[in-house]
């Protein structure tokens, strides 16, 4: 995936994410001065999903005003400017547990604790109205999405090898 950007006819910025993943750009308009936030600017992120890690990429955001012209240009494969920041997966400070067996004992109690979830959801479904069920569904969803994203990722990040096949490729 490779795309251009051209402020004002200048020389082309070109992003560039080599494998799977997504690659987007974004013109941002900010007026919330409560928040120290005013302006126009473009930037451009990917990210590539390889087998058993998440490549986080960006490239410097540019500073528009008003009257600049921006071209964006979908670009075949090949070679892009280098990226301004890449962070790996494999490299974030949360990730968890040097131990395997601790990971593993994690991921086991998670698992237990996602199946325990999916019993009483069942019974809420048979036994609650449809409004307090539906309260109670949306609940473990959000439980089980904060499992994975504190609980599950970080372990994964450190321990390849206990990535589920079905989930490789996937970000993390």
């Amino acid at each position: 995936m490779r795309l251009s950007i051209t402020v004002n006819g200048a020389a082309p910025m070109v992003a560039s994410v080599p494998g799977s993943g997504y690659l987007s750009a974004e013109l941002r308009m900010m007026d919330r001065p409560e928040e120290n936030e005013s302006g126009t600017r473009i930037s451009v992120g990917g990210l590539e999903t390889q087998t058993t890690e998440t490549v986080r990429l960006k490239w410097p955001a540019v500073d528009l005003k008003v009257g600049d012209v921006v071209e964006l240009r979908v670009l075949p494969n090949g070679q892009g400017n280098p990226p301004s920041e890449i962070r790996r997966s494999s490299e974030s400070p949360y990730n968890l547990f040097s131990s395997t067996e601790l990971a593993k004992e994690l991921l086991q109690a998670v698992s237990e604790f996602e199946q325990r979830l999916a019993e009483l959801r069942c019974k809420s479904e048979e036994m609650e109205p449809a409004d307090e069920h539906k309260k109670f569904a949306a609940a473990t969803g959000m439980v089980a999405w904060e499992l994975g994203r504190n609980f599950l990722n970080p372990v994964y990040r450190r321990h390849k090898e206990l990535i589920p096949e079905e989930i490789k490729g996937e970000i993390l």
